[in-house]
């Protein structure tokens, strides 16, 4: 490649593949009033990771954009932070190591429930992926995909969630609620996690359950996924990411991320509004709740941006990623609302700090 940045439309996702010269890509939103925001860190060996970063910001310099990175690991952000650059966290990532996984004690109590009742109600799992389910198999799973899409009234996000779209790939898998009349109560898929080229874990992504049929069949998928993955010898799953949310648990039980050095307290009264604006249709913070259930580890993640002055633009970037049909000028005015510059006594506009 020259050693230059390639732009690959992803016309499927309506996103953009950026392939760069260190054999790794980032995937990221079409570019929107001057703001290049990825859709997590880049994908690619490990040690080329922050050189990545580094071209990425170079190539959106070059080209009087501001880069944003969005959803990336506690790794990237350390880097970012060196190099003088500001984060917030924007959602925690839930984790299952497998090799511990039984799902016995007092704490998953629901989770055995879940397991043991769908046993007395003749539903099973069954691992398959889209394009190989029989015929009925894929239509029952799109009325279910579209029952839920009409019950909250807004169209599946995309940028944060898994959609339809994605369960047609062969590298993803799906796992199936069937009863024994072949219906399908609920259905999750699952992408696979490489290290070194090979298959270590497995992300939770698409999870949709028939409204009338077996209450508990995501506990139920996500536990037998769990133990099924771990018998084919995992070492993980991930419950994905809850964007917009954090756990109310022990602090003690909790990742300690070294604290920021910038607090960007405007960015986190945007990100919450964000989370109380979509809490209803979407459910992150309901999500979160329900994945609690499992006993994840938690693992922060992390918006990252160049300095405070890019606030207002990255704001207005981030709100129309999660709200398209938010207009330009209402995302302006919102960001002068919440990007405000809070009033010192005695202290004139000049001398803000």
């Amino acid at each position: 490649m020259g050693g230059k940045l390639t732009v690959l439309d992803d016309h499927v996702a309506g996103k953009h593949v950026l392939v760069l010269p260190f054999r790794a890509v980032l995937r990221c939103l079409p570019r929107k009033h001057g703001v290049a925001l990825t859709l997590g860190g880049p994908v690619g060996p490990t040690s080329e990771k922050t050189a990545v970063f580094e071209e990425f910001a170079r190539y959106c310099r070059g080209n009087g954009w501001t880069p944003c990175f969005y959803s990336v690991p506690q790794e990237l952000r350390d880097h970012a932070d060196s190099a003088g650059w500001s984060s917030a966290q924007v959602a925690q990532e839930t984790v299952l190591p497998l090799h511990s996984v039984s799902f016995k004690g007092k704490k998953f109590q629901d989770i055995r429930t879940a397991l043991n009742n769908a046993s007395k109600a003749g539903i099973r799992y069954e691992w398959t992926s889209y394009a190989s389910a029989p015929f009925s198999v894929q239509v029952q799973i799109e009325e279910i995909s579209e029952e839920w899409v009409a019950d909250r009234n807004m169209p599946e996000m995309g940028f944060t969630l898994g959609s339809l779209d994605e369960l047609d790939d062969p590298e993803v898998r799906c796992l199936l609620a069937i009863d024994k009349r072949h219906t399908v109560h609920a259905v999750t898929s699952w992408l696979p996690v490489y290290r070194n080229g090979h298959i270590v874990g497995w992300t939770l992504d698409f999870m949709r359950r028939r409204s009338g049929g077996f209450r508990a069949s995501i506990e139920f998928l996500i536990a037998s996924a769990a133990l099924s993955l771990k018998d084919e010898g995992c070492e993980f799953v991930s419950l994905s990411g809850a964007p917009l949310a954090r756990a109310e648990e022990d602090p003690s039980e909790m990742p300690r991320p070294k604290p920021r050095s910038r607090p960007p307290g405007n960015l986190d009264r945007l990100l919450d509004w964000l989370g109380a604006t979509l809490e209803p249709v979407y459910g992150f913070r309901s999500l979160l709740a329900f994945k609690a259930k499992f006993r994840p580890r938690y693992e922060p993640l992390y918006m990252l941006y160049p300095d405070a002055a890019s606030l207002p633009a990255v704001g207005t970037a981030v709100a129309r990623a999660y709200l398209p049909t938010l207009n330009l000028g209402a995302g302006l005015a919102l960001a002068g609302r919440i990007f405000r510059w809070p009033k010192r006594s005695g202290t004139s506009g000049r001398n803000r700090s």
